[in-house]
């Protein structure tokens, strides 16, 4: 008795699981692009993010430099007093 409810509890799971990813799957659909970009749009992005990394990569030297100079104040000023 005790397998057949431990069977049955496990083909109940599974349904609940067949389910869900079914309804996972039928959502997904509904978002799939029908047709290719045009070129003209993937054009417009295909720059865009480079120059923004270039700028986030100055930017970040630029406040690691600074965090340096910091420190290194820091450490001169504690040496100092000591």
């Amino acid at each position: 008795m005790r397998a057949i409810f431990s069977i049955a509890s496990l083909v109940i799971v599974l349904c609940v699981i067949a389910v869900a990813v079914q309804h996972q799957l039928r959502a997904s659909r509904q978002f799939l692009p029908t047709a290719a970009a045009p070129a003209e749009a993937t054009a417009a992005f295909a720059g865009a993010s480079q120059p923004t990394a270039a700028q986030y990569q100055r930017e970040l030297e630029r406040t690691l430099k600074a965090g340096a100079a910091q420190r290194g104040a820091a450490t001169d000023a504690a040496e100092t007093s000591r």
